[in-house]
């Protein structure tokens, strides 16, 4: 799936310049997203502590790092299935149904054609029976709504959110709707998932390293991506122009705001307990560099590397972009 926070690019640079510091113990990505940088942490072996407050990618974080196939034993017993594979199949074969999300999304809004569009909304229905008959657990449901999302973004007919479709159907919307699992992490490592602000996970343990990776300007993550999140809630609101917004969207982040930014960074540090750090952000971020190092030089000394990454664009233009990591040994 594409996520503008997502920092798939700057992975093995990151992971380099934190191994050599601390090389395993716990990792707490309290600004988790989908699960990009929690994961590729677990799979060298390190405890992950991973949350977000969009539900979406807490499923998505869920579906990565706590994944087992025993998940789904008490579904495969009811309905016959052997594993996983089966599971897929079953919701491929599904007969395409009318309903809600057909006519948001597909007949008054060009973001699914209308095949898929039918396809996805009865893997949605199926889904929801599974656990209104309790067959799913929290978990296995997480991780099926995780999979159906990851599924339906592979067949939208968007530049990359949900906050406007194409005016013309792009090669990838024209494909057949496949349902599919997210792909887990296989570690030896143990993983834990929390739906909750960064500034509630960073209370429950000391860490070894805390991964800070906030919003760093003032787009709203539920409004770009609040149809992944109406799946993920399972609910059919009211909704409201040429994106089929929901009338209501859940608050954005303190950090998307230019006036609280800085004060959360503080606060929310004032209550972690931490070894090493990371603190990465763009320069051009609603904090000033200035300022970050202000509040951080409270914690340590302070390293500071540039990463090169992609930025986020709709556009067909280079994504290249900077990013700034700080990296504080807590004394």
């Amino acid at each position: 799936m594409r996520y503008f926070g997502s920092k798939v690019t700057t992975i093995d640079a990151l992971y380099d310049l934190v191994s050599s510091r601390v090389p395993s113990g716990s990792f707490c990505d309290p600004f988790g997203g989908i699960g990009s940088v929690s994961s590729h942490f677990l799979s060298k072996g390190y405890t992950v502590w991973s949350g977000d407050v969009l539900s979406f990618a807490y499923y998505f974080q869920v579906s990565r790092l706590r994944f087992s196939p025993l998940l789904f034993s008490k579904l495969n017993l009811a309905l016959g299935f052997e594993d996983c594979t089966d599971i897929a199949k079953h919701l491929n074969s599904l007969s395409p149904s009318d309903g809600w999300f057909v006519k948001e999304y597909s007949i008054k809004r060009q973001f699914f054609s209308n095949n898929n569009a039918k396809k996805i909304q009865s893997c949605r229905l199926e889904i929801k029976r599974w656990a209104k008959n309790d067959f799913i657990n929290h978990e296995a449901h997480a991780v099926l709504l995780a999979g159906l999302i990851n599924s339906m973004d592979k067949v939208a007919n968007t530049a990359g959110t949900y906050y406007a479709y194409l005016k013309n159907w792009h090669r990838k919307a024209l494909r057949d709707f496949n349902f599919g699992l997210v792909e887990p992490v296989h570690s030896e490592g143990k993983g834990f998932c929390f739906h909750e602000p960064a500034d509630l996970l960073v209370k429950r343990g000391h860490f070894d390293v805390l991964y800070l990776d906030p919003p760093y300007n003032e787009r709203s993550y539920p409004h770009y991506y609040h149809l992944a999140e109406t799946i993920a809630n399972e609910t059919t609101p009211k909704v409201h122009g040429i994106s089929g917004v929901p009338d209501k969207v859940s608050c954005s982040s303190r950090f998307n705001r230019p006036r609280d930014a800085k004060n959360s960074l503080s606060d929310l540090l004032g209550n972690a307990h931490f070894k090493l750090l990371v603190f990465h952000y763009a320069d051009d971020g609603l904090i000033a560099p200035r300022e970050v190092r202000d509040i951080l030089a409270t914690y340590g000394n302070i390293e500071e590397f540039q990463l090169d990454c992609k930025g986020y664009t709709t556009k067909d233009i280079p994504r290249n972009a900077k990013h700034h990591l700080y990296l504080v040994r807590n004394v």
